[in-house]
């Protein structure tokens, strides 16, 4: 079996657990409500008059929403990179003759892409209605395409996507230490730890990352980078060496 068809099946997968796509439309939906809601928070204030209790409950339910679409946005790539370990699928594979290092690459893009996908049917719709509230007041869309231009805002995107793809493959090598069980989650947690307190202790002793944000940015790149391949490397040698 090739990698595109490993990928393939974990579409698959996705399209038919009905549970997580049950909770994805829901959360989608909610986070629709609240935006529709806040754009228009205007509106309804002069329509009730109590603009400190809608203000209230505005931020109460957008730090629990923030709350519930990180939960969400972090358990499914764990669901997606450990499920096959807890079904004893990964061994029928293994059986079948998939190659190890297909079944990591293949497992590292499904868990990428279905994790962008579900972001997307979280946020997306939520960010165009926002986009167009703003466009219609000009002074706060005028600011905005300025930050963007002006300032760093690229080297911010890059620093997510690479730091995204970082995070996912770290996930991976605790899924796979792990062997799919429910403590890899405490292990990513611990891993995170250590890697982010060694980049920064190299960010902080390198001169240029205090003085140029453009090589701040770049040295960031760089060990965002190295770490994916170690993590990347250290997950397929403990591929390798597991009796499946």
């Amino acid at each position: 079996m090739t990698v595109q068809r490993i990928i393939k099946m974990e579409f698959f997968k996705f399209f038919h657990e009905k549970a997580y796509l049950l909770a994805f439309g829901i959360m989608a939906l909610i986070n629709i409500i609240w935006t529709v809601v806040t754009i228009n928070v205007e509106s309804i204030d002069a329509l009730l008059g109590s603009s400190a209790d809608i203000e209230v409950f505005l931020m109460l339910s957008l730090f629990l929403l923030i709350i519930a679409n990180f939960i969400l946005l972090y358990w499914y790539p764990f669901h997606i990179l450990s499920v096959d370990y807890n079904n004893d699928v990964l061994a029928l594979m293994m059986a079948s003759g998939i190659k190890r290092k297909h079944l990591f690459y293949a497992k590292l893009v499904a868990a990428i892409c279905l994790s962008v996908l579900a972001a997307l049917v979280l946020l997306l719709i939520p960010a165009i209605i926002f986009v167009l509230k703003l466009q219609l007041s000009s002074s706060l869309w005028t600011m905005m395409t300025y930050s963007i231009t002006k300032g760093h805002a690229v080297l911010y995107v890059i620093d997510l996507i690479i730091g995204y793809l970082t995070t996912v493959t770290l996930m991976l090598l605790a899924c796979t230490w792990m062997r799919g069980a429910k403590k890899a989650i405490l292990v990513f947690i611990g891993l995170t730890w250590v890697y982010q307190l060694v980049t920064n202790l190299i960010v902080n002793l390198v001169p240029i990352a205090d003085t140029n944000i453009t090589g701040h940015y770049c040295l960031v790149y760089g060990l965002e980078i190295i770490a994916m391949i170690l993590f990347g490397y250290l997950t397929q040698r403990m591929m390798a060496k597991q009796n499946l």
